[in-house]
C-alpha cells in the first residue's frame, strides 16, 4: 500500500480524503490535501467535509469506492 501525504502539511491522508479532493477539485488535480488543509482552502470546516464524505459514500458515489492508496 502506498502512502500519500498532504502537499501543505505533509500529514498522511486517507482514501476518503483523496476521494474528497477528487470530488471537489476535479479528476485532473495534481495535489492532495488532508481534510484540515482542504477545509482551509475551501473556507469551510473539517467537520463539514467529513459529513459530505459520509454523505457521498452512503449515496453510492463511485469516487469513494475506488482504492486510491
Amino acid at each position: 500500500m502506498k502512502e500519500v501525504h498532504c502537499v501543505i502539511c505533509s500529514k498522511k491522508v486517507t482514501n476518503d480524503e483523496v476521494a474528497m479532493n477528487v470530488k471537489v477539485l476535479g479528476k485532473q488535480l495534481g495535489t492532495i490535501r488532508c481534510y484540515d488543509c482542504l477545509a482551509s482552502v475551501m473556507s469551510c470546516s473539517k467537520t463539514k467535509l467529513i459529513e459530505l464524505s459520509e454523505y457521498y459514500k452512503s449515496s453510492g458515489c463511485n469516487l469513494f469506492k475506488i482504492n486510491y492508496l
